[in-house]
């Protein structure tokens, strides 16, 4: 049977308002297009000298121009806690294609599809390193999010995202059912394609600085998610679910990793204060960090279905969503259960900044934040292997 997501069930009829992009960019969408473009204008009139940033930040978004997201594995070797894929976002298995060949000849039409950004993902791609060989050569962008426990064979040329959840073993294994942090750095030390993404959550902020301190001395750069729970997850806390031994191992009515409103200030603060203290390892900006730990929900809500309307995550447009029996599916997002009123995580964050509003151009210094931002997003997400296509040349 093929696995369905909770939000399959329908098309999303945001889907049929997908506003014009900028850029090409299909993650995000412009709410008024030629009000923001003459805004950029203004200021670009206002201030040549940034006519040169705002042609580069330009080139990075056309490496998103046309993204898709690809499950590459059904298996894991972790238990996190309130787990993305496990966790509500995947009910059943499918039958996965096993055949090389057949992968191959899949990445291959993708190609010819004009795919600029490949996503893959999964429970842990690590684990079926042969589908990411298939995917190499077809792909000038592609972004791996893995749990750093295994190494992926240096022939992958693409971004490593190592997701670190804490920096002590009590507080890991609580977190991910073992300590692994250690074995994470072990394995990519040093690794110009990986860079650590750590889920800051109500459990480990004591921990960060020494995260920070291993990165700095392990030429590892260092970025961060925040932890946002499952409708699953919230649903489980709301009847009192019994813990299990699996993905709810842990979180219980008034003790979970999902952040408060001081837990969120309290993170502006240390995020600052890293940025500060180690200015050549952490890639964030202020004006970022600042938008994800304001309280309440990121993103405006449908008041009927509460998912996010303007989140950049969104499976809508040009942006595919494939299954690994290497079927098209639809969910919501690129997590799909993922709680859209507390959703705080970087993916869906920094996506959606790829295409700036109205708050993004109000002055002079709003606009110089966006061009920062977009920066910095190249630096998590883009890894430019040597003798191939850059957004710098696009």
């Amino acid at each position: 049977m093929p696995r369905r997501y909770p939000q399959q069930m329908e098309i999303d009829q945001h889907a049929k308002h997908v506003m014009k992009y900028a850029g090409n960019a299909a993650h995000a969408f412009l709410a008024d297009s030629r009000s923001v473009l003459s805004g950029i204008s203004a200021h670009l009139d206002a201030r040549p000298d940034l006519r040169p940033r705002y042609d580069a930040v330009k080139r990075i978004i056309r490496a998103f121009r046309k993204p898709a997201f690809y499950e590459i594995s059904q298996r894991c070797n972790l238990l996190c806690e309130g787990c993305y894929y496990f966790e509500g976002g995947m009910v059943e298995p499918v039958l996965e294609h096993r055949s090389t060949s057949q992968w191959e000849a899949f990445f291959a039409a993708e190609a010819e599809r004009k795919v600029s950004m490949a996503y893959f993902v999964g429970a842990e791609p690590a684990l079926e390193q042969e589908r990411l060989f298939a995917a190499a050569r077809y792909f000038p962008f592609g972004n791996i999010g893995t749990n750093g426990t295994i190494r992926i064979d240096p022939c992958v040329p693409y971004r490593i995202g190592v997701s670190v959840w804490a920096g002590n073993d009590a507080t890991d294994t609580k977190l991910r059912g073992a300590s692994v942090f250690r074995k994470a750095f072990k394995n990519y030390a040093g690794d110009p394609r990986a860079i650590v993404l750590y889920t800051l959550s109500r459990w480990n902020l004591d921990s960060v600085r020494t995260v920070a301190e291993m990165c700095r001395d392990n030429a590892l750069p260092l970025t961060f998610n925040m932890y946002s729970p499952t409708a699953t997850f919230d649903d489980k806390l709301r009847r009192r679910v019994m813990n299990d031994r699996a993905f709810f191992r842990v979180s219980r009515n008034g003790n979970t990793p999902v952040f408060d409103d001081e837990g969120l200030m309290r993170v502006r603060r240390l995020v600052s204060d890293l940025m500060d203290e180690f200015p050549d390892t952490v890639v964030y900006t202020r004006a970022y960090n600042d938008w994800v730990t304001r309280p309440g929900p990121l993103y405006d809500l449908d008041p009927l279905s509460g998912r996010a309307i303007h989140c950049g995550s969104r499976i809508v447009g040009p942006m595919r969503y494939y299954l690994s029996d290497l079927r098209q599916a639809l969910p919501k997002c690129c997590t799909s259960d993922v709680d859209c009123s507390q959703c705080r995580m970087y993916s869906g964050g920094w996506s959606s900044k790829l295409q700036p509003d109205e708050r993004d151009i109000a002055d002079a210094r709003s606009f110089a934040d966006w061009l920062e931002m977009i920066e910095v997003l190249g630096r998590i997400f883009l890894y430019q292997r040597p003798g191939t296509w850059s957004p710098a040349s696009a």
